[in-house]
């Protein structure tokens, strides 16, 4: 695939950061919008689960677990912690051990009967991706070739195994969700991009019309409400084939890099940083400019630390495990 596919990584990057300052302000109440950001990260993954194993399939599912495993597992036991010692600064997280063993192995259950949500509150969402990887990685052991096609029909398969026992079992429940489909929905992207790349003319007419068809697609679907893999998970299908046509020679500030690599830990550690201002300085009785700056200080500062910790704790870990564990 040579260079091309390597410069591609950076509008990934780019792209990722968006994902992640959109549910980020989902959870910011002056805000209260982007919740399409988790889609955008699920089409993405699909994207990525192709273009990883385009020339070295080797090791795959313990790269991925490397990736999302250390970072979790450290995040959750500091939440667990702050559910031990200072619990009034959570909403219905509890120092409840059954629950950190299985937050801490992908495992769904009903926390205190508010749904399908971890120790960590948006861990729910890697329940889904560690599923995608499992049978992303055995349609990688069947064929090489054609694990576009294979995962997609263990994707369904899955699907249709938990549709049975949705009635009985909390995990089936949680796991019979068309959401899915926006792995599919990623994974058909990378098909898409590399078939095409260096086919469809990259004039400004192309990329009004693009910006245009995405506007509406995006508006229809909402508007006419469908199921959430259609109306958030197409307009961020095509989000990224217009990131991955339109702007494949733009050069984004370094920052927007950085930011995207620091992506997982903002998307992660953010509704803690959120809750904390909010139940500590109480920003929200204080009027609308105040609750303003508040907010754009939240921002700042879930960004710095997050890089902060993607720099000296996360990349680190990463690099050492991928060491002692992959066979290069």
């Amino acid at each position: 695939m040579g260079d091309g596919l390597q410069n591609k990584i950076e509008i990934i990057q780019v792209l990722r950061f968006f994902a992640a300052f959109s549910v980020m302000m989902v959870h910011l109440p002056i805000i209260g919008f982007g919740i399409w950001g988790v889609d955008i990260f699920f089409v993405i993954s699909g994207f990525i689960m192709m273009y990883v194993t385009e020339n070295n399939q080797k090791n795959f599912l313990i790269k991925r677990i490397i990736r999302i495993v250390p970072l979790y597992w450290i995040l959750t036991l500091g939440v667990f912690s702050i559910a031990i010692f200072y619990p009034d600064l959570l909403n219905n997280t509890t120092a409840n051990f059954e629950h950190l063993i299985k937050s801490l192995f992908f495992i769904p259950f009903d926390k205190n009967g508010s749904g399908h949500f971890p120790i960590l509150f948006l861990g729910w969402t890697l329940n889904f991706e560690i599923i995608f990887y499992i049978l992303f990685s055995i349609s990688l052991i069947f064929s090489k070739k054609n694990k576009l096609i294979l995962s997609s029909v263990f994707i369904v398969l899955f699907l249709l195994f938990n549709s049975f026992l949705s009635d009985k079992y909390f995990i089936s429940a949680s796991y019979f969700d068309f959401i899915f489909f926006e792995f599919i929905f990623g994974m058909a992207a990378f098909v898409i991009w590399k078939k095409f790349k260096d086919k469809i003319p990259l004039n400004l007419f192309n990329h009004l019309i693009f910006l245009l068809f995405l506007f509406l697609t995006t508006f229809i679907l909402n508007y006419f409400y469908t199921i959430r893999s259609i109306s958030y998970g197409v307009p961020a299908f095509i989000l990224l084939i217009y990131f991955l046509f339109f702007l494949n020679d733009k050069r984004f500030p370094k920052i927007f890099v950085t930011l995207g690599d620091a992506s997982y830990c903002i998307y992660l550690l953010h509704p803690y940083i959120v809750q904390s201002f909010y139940k500590i300085f109480e920003i929200g009785k204080h009027g609308l400019i105040i609750e303003s700056f508040f907010t754009m200080i939240i921002a700042i500062l879930v960004c710095l630390i997050s890089i902060l910790i993607y720099k000296l704790i996360e990349l680190p870990i990463n690099i050492s495990l991928r060491k002692k564990f992959v066979k290069q």
